[in-house]
Formats: C-alpha cells, structure tokens, sequence
C-alpha cells in the first residue's frame, strides 16, 4: 500500500484551504458536497496510476539455464564428429570473405533501405520527421549508382555497428506507436565483433564509410573501424588454432598494456601455438595502423574467460555461456553492444562452432523444422517438449527466435532476449518493457491484466521448432 504524506506539502493542503476560505461560513448541503468532491478529485490527482505488477516468470523461473533439461550436464548432446564437422563449415564461412574477388551482394540488396523506407515516414533522433530530401541525399552520399567500386579484403579491429546505411545518428519509424521509436533504429543492421574478417566493397562519397561483406550480414561501418588486410597479415592471422570467449564484457589489451576493444560471448579469435602459459592465452589480435593497415598484436586473456574453439557442446558448458548472457540488456541489432533476440542465439552458437544466419527468419529454418501452425497453446506445448532437444532447439515466431531449455511441470521453457510483450489498455496499444536476456515460460505476462489477447501470448503466434544439429543419442531427454 502506497502512503500518502500528512506532512510537508501533501495532497490535503488544497481542501484544508477550501473548508476555511469558502465553505465554512456557508454550512450548506452544498458546501459539503463541495468538499467531498473536492477531495475525491486530490486524492485522485496524487494516487499512483494502475500498472501492472512485475512479469511473473522473472520472479518464479530459477533463472539458471541448468535448471530444466534433466540431462547428464557432461553428455555431448552433438557427437564429437558432427560438432568437428560443423566447426570446419563454420571457419570456411567466417573466413569466406578474404576467398572472394568480387562482391556477394547485389546493388538491389545492398541498398534495401531506400526501397523499404523511400515512401516511408521516417523521424530522427529530436523525434521529429526527417526532411524529405533527407534519404536523396543520403542516396548521393552512399554512391548507389557506382557501387560495387572495390574488393578488398579487411578486418574490424574494434567493435563496430554495421548501418544500413552510411549515418550514424538513429531514424526511426513513429515513435508515439507503440513497438516504434527507441531502440528500434531503423538505420542498424548488426554489431560486428572485433576480429571479424570482412571484404570492402564500396566507400561514401567522402570515404568516411566502408561498405562489407561478413559471414552473417553486409552493412556501412565506420572506416577507422577496419583495417587493409594484406597476404601477410591474414597468413599470420589465420593460425588453424582458434579460441572463443566465454564471457561478455572482456577487455582486450596488448602485451604492451594498450586498451584495444572489449570482447564478448561469440567472438572468434587465433590463438597462438604453444600460447597457454602464466598470462593465460595467447591470441593474435588486429590493430589498425597508421596507413590503415592491419596489424598483428598479441593479447593474453585468462583461460576464466576464454577456451578453445569450438566449445563442447554439453549441457553444462551451454549453461555456463547462457548464465553468462542472462541479464543483459536487449540491443536492437547489437546497439550498445547489446543483443536482440536472433543475435543472442546466434552469439552463443558460434562458440561451439555452429553457424546460423543472423535474422530470427532464417534462423528458424536451420535443420529438421517441425511446424506447429494451427495447434493450440496445449498441443504446441505437447509437440515442443516431445520433439525439441535442450540447447539445440530453436522455437520460432514470426520476428522471435528463442532456445528451448527444457521443461518445468509441464511448461516449456527458453531463453531468448526480448524487448517486451504487447498490452491493451482500452483501446491503446502498449509494450510490457523486458529489455534483456532472460529465461521464461513461453506465456510470460499471462498474469497481467493488459496483457493483449491472443497477440500478446508469446505462444500463441509461435509457429515452429528446429533441431539445429542431430543430437547425439541421450538419456533422460
């Protein structure tokens, strides 16, 4: 129960001054109807508007990604020769864009953006609508009509937002609808881990951008935040011996004690031969030189943090990176060096050497799709638990991706990182704010009055599960 204050400046001063001032002399029927009304209409303007209460699964779910799969935590859920193999396909990819000569992306897809919002109402960061000649002269300034103009192999030798196109400032769509405005920027693609291998295919007019190509996506960076890779550097570079981090928020810094970038959950990097010692372990890291060439430097970090690639991909080592993740707050396309729903997967499947796609669409087709369009709530629940493998399951909706846990009394459980659930009041659309990486039931927010129905029911518009690998034979499932 909210109090309210008796002292001080309080909600009663203004019907106290009423009673002396005005109606006391008077001592009418009127007079008291006055003061009751009066004091309804305080009472009401100070008391705190109706919200709903906290999303239930955040505070009943254990948030432990060990807590439901009911495995052996240190059975390999993939067999050690599927995992080597999708290991392989993964560094062929991630490698892919130093083997090319030309550009992957077509002009049509390289510059999507001013076909999606070229009719498009789009407001900038005051929340205001842009200009109208704003997107033409953006058109000019990111040279459409003499793209691809280059093929050069490159690097991101920092932590980059892949735009889609060359701006840095935000542009959304209108933010007084509910699921629009921040931190839906409709101008960012992806983060881009430091260490990632790219090709350059074009520069604004200015050259102050870079349009590449990586093994997930293709989007405009910043160009200081790339470096020229030559025959050298990728030689040095590309060491066949490979670790990932398992943690977020890892500073990288040179052995001469430089900062370089901060390191998370997904990132790949080359470890050197014979580079576990008392320092921790060796990696090879970019640095951008003063000619804007890659150059290679070495950063230890402590095996706490990170390991070989790819990690083994048992119950308790995904638990360890999930658990890492949780609580981390959502990033529309990695902004602020956040996750969104298909990036948190994705992230965490490349530490064990499993490659997807970077959107949650994609994604949801990646190996054996079960569909479950045109069952109910019960029934999807049925099929999910059956079919779906804890760790290796993704369970999909349109514009959601999420991994399925394991059960709880008969719920279905997942981790995924979600801005929030759809809510009516009235007539008025609304979002019940998660913000991060979290695990819940597939109904989270079915307590809440607000909650809209059926749309706001994460399971109700879900519409299929995929097994990303064969799992291996297990016990207990």
């Amino acid at each position: 129960m909210i109090k309210i204050p008796f002292s001080g400046v309080s909600c009663l001063h203004p019907v106290r001054s009423v009673w002396r001032g005005a109606c006391l002399p008077a001592r009418s029927l009127a007079c008291g109807l006055t003061i009751l009304l009066t004091l309804l209409l305080a009472l009401g303007a100070c008391s705190p508007r109706l919200k709903d209460g906290p999303v239930a699964d955040l505070l009943t779910l254990h948030q432990d990604a060990g807590a439901y799969h009911g495995l052996d935590p240190d059975t390999l859920l993939v067999s050690q020769e599927a995992q080597a193999a999708s290991y392989t396909s993964f560094l062929d990819a991630h490698f892919a864009p130093w083997g090319r000569t030309k550009a992957l992306i077509t002009a049509d897809e390289a510059y999507w953006g001013f076909a999606a919002y070229g009719n498009a109402r789009i407001y900038g960061e005051n929340t205001l609508p842009r200009a109208p000649e704003w997107l033409e002269n953006m058109r000019e300034y990111a040279r459409q009509d003499q793209y691809p103009s280059m093929s050069r192999r490159a690097i991101a030798v920092t932590n980059a937002n892949m735009r889609v196109l060359p701006t840095s400032p935000p542009s959304f769509h209108d933010p007084s609808r509910a699921g629009e405005g921040f931190p839906f920027d409709i101008m960012q693609n992806s983060l881009l881990l430091a260490g990632t291998p790219l090709l350059a295919t074009h520069t604004s007019a200015d050259r102050a951008w870079v349009l590449v190509e990586s093994r997930f996506t293709f989007g405009w960076v910043r160009a200081t935040d790339i470096a020229w890779v030559d025959d050298g550097f990728e030689k040095f570079f590309r060491t066949g011996s490979y670790g990932t981090i398992t943690r977020d928020d890892v500073p990288v810094l040179d052995c001469d004690g430089n900062y370089r970038f901060t390191t998370h959950i997904g990132a790949i990097l080359p470890m050197l031969e014979g580079g576990f010692g008392n320092n921790g372990i060796a990696f090879v890291i970019p640095v951008r030189g003063q000619r804007g060439e890659a150059v290679a430097q070495v950063a230890f970090l402590p095996e706490s943090v990170a390991q070989n690639a790819p990690v083994p991909a048992t119950p308790a080592n995904f638990t360890r990176l999930i658990n890492a993740m949780l609580g981390r707050p959502y990033g529309w396309g990695g902004l602020y060096e956040g996750r969104d729903c298909s990036q948190a997967v994705m992230d965490l499947m490349a530490a064990f050497g499993i490659m997807l796609p970077r959107n949650s669409s994609p994604q949801a087709k990646v190996g054996e799709v079960v569909t479950l369009a045109g069952l109910d709530r019960q029934s999807k629940k049925q099929v999910i638990m059956d079919r779906a493998t804890p760790f290796l399951t993704l369970v999909g909706k349109p514009g959601h991706i999420m991994l399925y846990l394991g059960q709880l009394d008969g719920e279905p459980v997942v981790f995924h990182a979600v801005w929030g659930l759809k809510t009516m009041t009235g007539d008025k659309p609304g979002r019940k704010i998660i913000g991060g990486a979290v695990i819940t039931t597939l109904e989270p927010g079915l307590e809440l009055p607000t909650l809209a129905r059926p749309e706001g029911i994460i399971l109700e518009t879900v519409t299929s599960i995929n097994t990303l690998c064969a799992p291996a034979s297990t016990d207990g499932k």
